[in-house]
This record gives C-alpha cells, structure tokens and sequence, in this order.
C-alpha cells in the first residue's frame, strides 16, 4: 500500500525545508505524556536524512549520509504499522547548488524552496520482533531481493510479506512517524512500539565513520478511548461535565461530559541543553555547534495542508541571564542554534562570543492561535557537531502540556 502527495512551496527558506501542521496555547502543570523511553502505540523519528549520490566521485571523495531505522515490538501478539515518510527537502529553484548538502551553493539569484510530500507504507511485525532498514534502500521480501539488498523473511501465518518503500529521493531531509493499526489500517491502543534511529556518516578520503544514534519519540495511546476513525487526537481536556477544562485520559475522567482525547498530549515546552556555537568543548578541545530540528506533533497526512507556527526561544547562559527571540517553523525546519535568529552566527544570541558562558539552557514553546482543528506544540531533536568530526544526537527534554489538542489526520 503506498501513497505519494506533494506540492511545491512558494516562499525562500535560509536553510532547510518543512512540513505539516500544528497548535496549543497555555500552559498547564501536567507532565507531558509524550516520552522518548517508553513503549507506545505512536513512534516519531524528527530527522532522517539521507545524502549518498550527491557528491560524484569526479568532483570530491565519496562522502555518504544515511539513517538506519530500527523498530522493536515489545508485547507477545503481532501488530501492524502504518508508517509515514515525510520528504521536506528543500530544492534550489533559480540556481545550482544543493540545499542539503551544501545550503550556501544555492547562492542569489537561486533560493532554497521547501516541498512537502507524504509517502506511506505498511509494517507487520510478529510478538516480540525488531525490524531494522536504511531510509535510502528500504526492504523487500527475501524472496524478492536482489542481491545485497536488505530483506525481512517470511511472516508466519497470513500476513502479507513487509515491503518498506526507502525514501523518495536522494538527498533527502524530513521524518517518520509509525502508528499501530490493525490488519485493516484502523489504528488500535496499543503501547507496544519501540524505536531507535542511527545516522551515520562515512567518507573514504580521509577514511571516516561518524554515528550519532537517537530514540524515537514516543506517544502513548489510552486505553478504551479509542474512536477507530482517522483523526487521531493527542490530549486534551474534558468539554463540559462536573469537570469541564481539566486534563483527562479517558471518558471516565469526565462525568457528564466527554473526553476528546484518545493519545498522550504533545509537550507545552521543549528543554534544550547545549554549548552556545563556538564554545570551545573543555574535554576536547574542540568547537562545538548545535543543530535543532524542530517538527509539529499535529500532522495533517490528508490534504497536506501546513499550517505555520510562531515559536519563541528563551535562552538562559551560566550567569542567569535570559535572552528571548522567535522565528516561525512551516512543518520540519532544521537550523544551526546560531542561526535561529540571524545568518550571521557570530552575532547570533546563540553564540558563546555574545552569551559569554560556554553552555546554556534554551526553553523552546510555539504560540497557540486556538484553531480547533490543530494544535501548536513541537517536538523536536538536536545533535552536536564537533570540530574535525564527530557528532552526537539527543533527545530534547519535555515539560507540561496544554487543554488544546493536537491531531493526526490519516488518508
């Protein structure tokens, strides 16, 4: 089964591209539900990406990027996956030079234009397996594959045979998200999916491999609240009853009303740790940069419709001293911190030179508009880039959650 919608954006974009839409406003005192830690019946991997073929060997040494995927189902019965790839790389319209790659190449009068494509599939895992596949390749029947492409053997009973389309193209910058469903597509609360992704790095002149590997993010699903339609919606609060406006996690949280929710909320806030870009690693040596990928937890699949989102940034360096600045994000955007709020990075509040410690915190939240029909939380990856090599990716830490619900629209 495999869909493939796409639309191509109008405005520029400085460095990388988006995808999808999102709400919330305010903030409640409720731990976030979302965890990177636990099983759940929603697995998101905010950044896959893919760069094998861009960089011909006639021109400079080969240098590769790929995203290993790897899913665990952790219960003793099988289960289905309807997985979604998200392409948001951007093209350089006007000129050149590639987006991804090499982001300056795309230099006036060419400009990186972001593009928004779903792509989706379908997973059957037995009680207790883990799959694993490289987003450039994806993988085929056994029985269907041609030599020294990856595979999944036979399943068992009468599921169909996994099929894993790779990603649509290479270079290639977006997501995945997997939902458990049953055999028939309709999604099912069950808690039973875990997920790790691996980016590696390689080159063979200098000889190099580089691998910073993170867990998926993961969104519970609420026992008996389930609709089995193709909304899915992600917290909320109870409308009307003795307890109307208060977090609820299934209809007998409110009497007398009902409870919209039927998955864990979306965090209010995202917590980023961090070396301020430029800051010398005092273990290493090294200087240190941050990349932030930011995606919406409301994801509209059906009629690919983005929705923007202003977030402010409130950045505290080792002295306590608060700095604050926004920027909108259109559905995927992945930035250098030093970046967020200017091109030049030396200028940047994310900048040790302007902080003046070498580490900060930054609280990341996007502003609600109290659309009903999504929501504006984020969820969000960084990953850390050391001078002369080496890199590490990393979890962002969740706070509280919101009374508005973010949703999944699904084809």
């Amino acid at each position: 089964m495999m869909r493939a919608r796409a639309r191509q954006g109008s405005a520029a974009v400085a460095w990388r591209a988006v995808v999808c839409g999102v709400l919330v406003v305010g903030a409640m005192r409720a731990s976030a539900d979302v965890a990177s830690d636990r099983s759940a019946a929603i697995v998101v991997f905010p950044k896959v990406v893919v760069d094998i073929s861009s960089s011909p060997p006639q021109i400079a040494p080969p240098a590769r990027t790929d995203t290993l995927i790897r899913i665990s189902n952790v219960s003793d019965q099988a289960i289905s996956l309807r997985c979604f790839w998200t392409d948001a790389t951007p093209r350089c319209v006007g000129g050149v030079g590639s987006c991804v790659s090499d982001p300056v190449s795309c230099a006036p009068p060419g400009v990186c234009v972001p593009q928004w494509q779903e792509t989706d599939f379908v997973v059957h895992l037995t009680a207790g397996q883990p799959v694993a596949w490289l987003a450039s390749r994806g993988a085929v029947p056994c029985a269907e594959s041609p030599r020294g492409v990856p595979c999944f053997p036979a399943i068992p009973g009468n599921l169909p045979p996994n099929r894993v389309l790779p990603v649509p193209e290479d270079p290639f910058v977006g997501e995945l998200r997997c939902i458990a469903v049953d055999r028939n597509d309709v999604p099912v609360e069950r808690n039973a999916l875990q997920g790790q992704a691996e980016i590696v790095r390689s080159s063979d002149a200098p000889l190099s491999l580089d691998v910073a590997a993170y867990n998926a993010i993961g969104i519970p699903a609420y026992l008996g609240a389930n609709d089995k339609d193709n909304t899915l919606v992600m917290g909320g609060v109870c409308v009307g009853g003795t307890r109307a406006q208060l977090p609820c996690t299934s209809p007998a949280d409110c009497p007398g009303g009902r409870c919209p929710a039927e998955y864990g909320g979306c965090p209010n806030l995202l917590v980023l740790d961090h070396f301020f870009d430029g800051a010398v690693d005092p273990v290493s040596k090294k200087t240190v940069t941050t990349d932030l990928t930011l995606i919406p937890c409301t994801t509209d699949y059906l009629t690919q419709a983005p929705v923007t989102t202003p977030v402010q940034f409130l950045v505290f360096n080792e002295f306590e001293q608060r700095f604050s600045t926004s920027r909108s994000v259109t559905c995927f955007s992945e930035l250098k911190i030093s970046n967020i709020d200017t091109r030049t990075s030396e200028r940047s509040l994310f900048s040790a030179a302007v902080a003046g410690t070498l580490t900060g915190q930054t609280r990341i939240r996007g502003v609600a508009d109290g659309h009903p029909d999504h929501g504006h939380t984020l969820l969000g990856l960084a990953e850390e880039f050391r001078q002369d090599g080496g890199s590490a990716a990393f979890n962002l830490h969740f706070h509280g959650s919101r009374p508005q619900s973010d949703f999944i629209y699904l084809p």
